[in-house]
């Protein structure tokens, strides 16, 4: 009996000892909520390229323009209204859940500005003819 109880001490022992001596496993990044919700710029969302001629798609809904591609309340620099056309100049920039644009126009102060294209699922900016 003295065997049996020394025996399963010393399994026990063993079993800590190997438990206490293993490193843990590295833990699993959790995404950002940035991560999880932008739009890839790879993945077939955008209809827009660089050099193209763009617009707002609806009537009465203006698109922000920024001086980054980044939602941020000081970085609003004007507004493009449907019908104003707009010429690409450099993207796509995936940040802030969205697809933006530097977008180049006489109506946006200082001439050029970042606009959103879309969140991933809904289009805000189409191709125009120029």
């Amino acid at each position: 009996m003295k065997k049996r109880v020394s025996l399963l001490w010393s399994i026990c022992i063993l079993v800590a000892l190997v438990v206490a001596c293993s490193s843990p496993a590295a833990p699993t990044p959790t995404p950002t909520p940035e991560a999880m919700s932008t739009p890839n710029c790879d993945q077939g969302f955008s209809r827009l390229s660089i050099g193209a001629t763009v617009t707002v798609v609806e009537v009465g809904h203006n698109n922000r323009v920024r001086s980054t591609p980044l939602v941020a309340n000081d970085n609003v620099i004007g507004e493009l209204a449907h019908g104003q056309l707009a010429t690409i100049v450099d993207g796509p920039v995936c940040k802030s859940g969205l697809v933006f644009w530097k977008l180049k126009s006489a109506s946006i102060p200082g001439g050029t500005g970042w606009s959103a294209e879309g969140d991933g699922t809904t289009h805000w900016l189409e191709q125009s003819q120029p």
